[in-house]
């Protein structure tokens, strides 16, 4: 139903934004070697997996919830990756 997509579209970004704000205080429990934004990438990608859960949950979706948080949880993994790939070609 339309509306299930609209409450997930809204729960889905509320959520992500408080985890990129989150990842803004993140930072400075990094490693220096990291710290140079990856704390808001970090904070934004748990934010997400986070968001896309709840928004699932939010319309009584868990076959969505738990599969779009496990999957966004999993590329998290990919973030060290893409950091070594950016710095290798600067």
């Amino acid at each position: 139903m339309f509306i299930d997509y609209v409450i997930f579209g809204i729960v889905d970004n509320v959520v992500m934004l408080v985890g990129a704000f989150f990842g803004l205080g993140l930072e400075k429990y990094l490693p220096k070697s990291f710290q140079v934004g990856l704390g808001v990438i970090i904070g934004a990608g748990i934010g997400n997996a986070f968001s896309d859960f709840m928004g699932g949950v939010a319309s009584l979706n868990w076959a969505l919830a738990f599969g779009t948080g496990l999957g966004c949880m999993i590329a998290l993994i990919a973030i060290p990756f893409f950091y070594k790939i950016q710095k290798y070609l600067k």
